[in-house]
């Protein structure tokens, strides 16, 4: 009897569990990028008639594949991944049903919903960052035919490059080309040159690129040294499921400057009449000073082959080449990429030829590991133009006369042969906790063959580890952890023909996690915190050329060592979808590179005037913090057109700040160099890296960024003002010797307003015909290094008064003091061809893209002017 009872309760039992999993269905499948193909770590959640999460229904689908078993019953299922658009699907299960749904993710429309990594080492969505980033897209650098990323970089508001120097919200000045405060990466890594810190903008492959992302504030937390001011990260685009194959070619032509009137300088009621600058139109060059008699004190006459670089005299031109192939070949990812240059200069005497080359190979062992390199090789000559040969402005006679300013300096033009190399292995894994782990690695070498005894070698070795994880256990606490160590050994003419290493060795952690999450796990409160510990070394030689004029000097510290913490917050909170507010503070840390402590050398005319480099061996670090307080508002003017306006207010103060300074910011050297005569140019004009004091940059950024359709036409927008307050936190006698403006307190070569606005409209059933506006504003520049404009370098007795020995003083009062506004603009129009089915097979198009169409004469930095009126002509082929 009770072998039945037990017999019957089985029998029972396992007619209950038939009849429950009966009630069962499931649902199954993969989960895909549409583009690439390849699998998806997606969050799939299950959601009842109600909108309630089904218990045990949410999932992380790590290798791209699903199943998920829930009561048969009407439901409605939701897939998604960062940064690509939300894939929804209603589900009517019934009993015993199994379901397959492949889901294909498409690209994320949603501006806001743009995946950044730059500021966490990890992806977030644009508008859930504790820091201002702003996102930059590829087809804004080729519709404007930036053959160099500076040049698009520069259209970000509160972003400027000055003579290929970036600086962000007023951060940097300008420093003659060593150390930066901002931070250029590709792909994540740092892309500087191992002895003077600056990046070459020419090596990036602005055929392949992917998204720019633009981080502003202190990021040394994260990224260190140099990361003070900000980042720039450049991201290559990588092989999608289609072959991509694309090819485009160019020539821009250059307007003669147009021609400007001046006052007398003998008498300020007559005027005189200012031509010529346009040397590529005249056989022949002639400078000359006359006096009101006629008598002459200065001519000279240009040689044409001087003018116009290694093969003679020829009109300004740039022409160029570049093509991109991206394709996948089984599991492995090809990029290739290639780029020619060719440029000679409406300066005169500079020009540029380069050759480039790079290549990205990713092999997917599995779903959890990859392996990859990037190769980059960059060849070629140039000449850099660095000071006008604007002697006592123009020449003085009644008569029209040629302006020089678009004419270089004696001896200020340094011929360069370059060979750049890069070589940067990485992998990537998962393990089987989700944990990702990524090594990445570089070698990076350059050697410029230069003139002028400027020649210089340096070779990179740059390792990181970093380790992504997500603590479940903590609420969804995520962990982005890594080790770095950086070796450089550099030797160069600059630096006393000596060798120097350098050596960086850093471990930085940033925790991320939400709170007040919704049932379904999302955070509407974001916190972030960051710390590194950094350590530089530099090892010297025993003994150090400061002054090309001078012997060599016993080194003060042929080994300095230092180590320094950092740390970082912040804070975002979704106050409505479309409303988020932040909140960040990061502390900021630099260390002087082998160029700004030790550069030696002479730009200009040793016979006469010009400007002495000398090294500075006890010049000390900078640090400095970085706060800012915004608001990121979402907005949509049709269900198709959609955008933010973002609001910041942030304020940067530094310490012992690093900068290029007239007599090395020595009150008593400064009064030395002027009491003995430099009007007679027979003391050297000497620059100095110095440590010139304590800061405060202040100020206010708006910004605005949209896409998508108004009246049926489809437009991008990017524009932004941005206001700055940069001043000395004590501006007393050394810091009025230092600057132009000795009555006024702010920072040298800064502007305090600028403005940024592009935007681009698409017509036609296609698209095929875009037409885009960009403007680039900026007010005077109120202060420069007071060398420039009052040094003299002629007896005082002439008839005219003391010249001016580079004519920048009496260009900034009369002509232009920094202040631009620079309209562009570009047409185009792409046609598709189709095979009979309707599908594209190949287009093609053509565009014309105007610069400076107001052909406005204006400076960036003393001594070099900017481009006039020039007209590019593009074709662009993709397959």
């Amino acid at each position: 009897m009770k072998n039945f009872n037990v017999l019957g309760l089985c029998l029972l039992l396992s007619l209950l569990t038939s009849w429950a999993y009966g009630q069962k269905a499931t649902v199954k499948g993969v989960v895909t990028d549409a583009n690439s193909k390849e699998p998806l770590p997606a969050t799939l959640r299950i959601l009842n008639t109600e909108g309630k999460l089904v218990t045990g229904a949410g999932a992380d689908v790590l290798s791209g594949e699903y199943m998920i078993s829930v009561d048969a019953g009407t439901y409605k299922m939701t897939v998604s991944y960062i940064g690509l658009a939300d894939q929804s699907f209603d589900l009517e299960l019934a009993a015993g049903e199994t379901k397959e749904i492949n889901v294909e993710m498409k690209e994320e429309d949603n501006l806001m919903k743009t995946v950044t990594v730059t500021g966490s080492k990890a992806g977030t969505q644009l508008a859930k960052n504790t820091v201002s980033i702003d996102v930059v897209k590829p087809t804004l650098v080729d519709n404007t035919n930036a053959t160099k990323v500076d040049e698009v970089v520069d259209k970000v508001p509160g972003v400027t490059v000055v003579d290929g120097q970036a600086n962000i919200r007023g951060g940097s000045g300008y420093s003659y080309g060593a150390g930066s405060r901002v931070l250029i990466l590709v792909d994540d890594l740092p892309f500087m040159s191992a002895d003077a810190g600056f990046a070459n903008w020419r090596d990036i492959p602005v055929e392949n690129i992917e998204q720019i992302e633009v981080l502003k504030g202190a990021a040394s937390a994260l990224y260190g040294s140099s990361a003070l001011n900000g980042i720039i990260n450049i991201r290559t685009a990588y092989a999608k499921a289609k072959p991509v194959t694309k090819f485009s070619l160019f020539q821009t032509s250059f307007a003669k400057p147009r021609n400007r009137t001046i006052p007398y300088f003998l008498d300020p009621d007559s005027t005189v009449n200012v031509t010529g600058q346009a040397w590529w139109a005249q056989d022949s060059i002639s400078a000359r000073l006359t006096n009101d008699e006629g008598a002459t004190y200065y001519d000279s006459t240009f040689a044409p082959q001087w003018l116009a670089g290694p093969r003679g005299y020829r009109k300004p031109i740039e022409f160029g080449a570049s093509l991109a192939h991206r394709r996948k070949i089984g599991k492995l990812d090809l990029t290739l990429g290639a780029n020619g240059f060719y440029k000679d200069s409406y300066l005169g005497g500079e020009y540029e030829r380069k050759l480039r080359a790079n290549a990205n190979v990713r092999y997917r062992f599995t779903d959890s590991l990859n392996v990859g390199a990037n190769i980059n090789v960059n060849f070629g000559n140039s000449s850099s133009f660095f000071l006008w040969n604007n002697l006592a402005f123009v020449s003085l006679s009644r008569e029209a006369v040629d302006s020089l300013t678009h004419f270089t300096y004696p001896a200020s033009v340094t011929q360069s042969v370059t060979s750049r190399i890069n070589v940067d292995p990485y992998l990537t894994y998962f393990d089987k906790k989700g944990n990702r782990h990524r090594l990445q690695t570089r070698i990076y070498y350059i050697s410029n063959d230069n003139g002028n005894n400027q020649s210089n070698s340096s070779t990179l070795y740059y390792g990181e580890y970093q380790l992504q994880r997500e603590f479940k256990q903590l609420q969804g606490l995520k962990m982005v952890a890594g080790l770095v160590g950086q070796y450089s050994a550099a030797q160069s003419q600059l630096y006393g023909d000596a060798e120097y290493d350098i050596s960086n060795y850093a471990a930085y952690v940033q925790l991320d996690k939400g709170f007040l999450t919704d049932e379904f796990g999302d955070s509407k409160l974001n916190f972030s915190f960051g710390a590194r510990i950094e350590r530089n070394a530099i090892i010297s030689p025993d003994s150090v050329q400061v002054s090309v004029s001078q012997p060599k000097i016993e080194n003060p510290e042929p080994r300095s060592v230092e180590a320094k913490p950092v740390f970082r917050a912040g804070v975002n909170y979704e106050l409505t979808p479309f409303t988020f507010l932040r909140a960040s503070w990061g502390q900021g840390y630099r260390y002087p590179t082998i160029a700004e402590r030790y550069i030696t050398t002479f730009v200009g005319d040793p016979a006469g005037v010009g400007l002495e480099i000398r090294a500075n061996p006890e010049l000390e670090s900078e640090t400095g913090w970085s706060a800012e307080i915004g608001i990121k508002q979402g907005f949509m003017i049709t269900s198709n057109w959609k955008g933010f306006v973002d609001v910041s207010f942030f304020w940067t103060q530094y310490q012992n700040m690093m900068e290029f300074s007239f007599g090395g910011g020595d009150t008593a050297a400064i009064n030395a160099i002027e009491l003995a005569g430099v009007q007679n140019g027979t003391t050297p004009i000497f620059f100095q890296s110095a440590n010139i004091g304590n800061t405060n940059i202040r100020g206010a950024e708006f910004s605005v960024m949209g896409t998508g359709k108004i009246a049926g036409v489809d437009m991008n927008l990017l524009a932004g003002y941005t206001f700055l307050d940069p001043r000395f936190q004590d501006f007393d006698e050394r810091q009025q010797l230092l600057s132009s403006n000795d009555t006024t307190n702010i920072l040298k070569y800064r502007a305090r307003h600028t403005i940024k606005f592009d935007a681009e409209a698409f017509f036609l059933k296609e698209n095929n015909l875009s037409v885009g506006l960009s403007v680039n504003a900026s007010s005077r520049m109120l202060a420069i290094d007071k060398v420039f404009q009052d040094l003299v370098f002629s007896d005082a007795d002439l008839p005219f008064g003391p010249a001016d020995a580079f004519g920048i003083g009496r260009y900034r009062q009369h002509v232009n003091s920094g202040e631009y506004v620079n309209l562009s603009a570009r047409i185009g129009y792409r046609y598709a061809f189709k095979n009979a089915e309707g599908e594209e097979k190949w287009g093609a198009k053509i565009s014309v893209v105007g610069k400076n169409l107001l052909n406005q004469e204006y400076t960036l930095r003393p001594a070099l002017v900017a481009a006039p009126a020039n007209y590019t002509l593009r074709l662009d082929f993709d397959f």
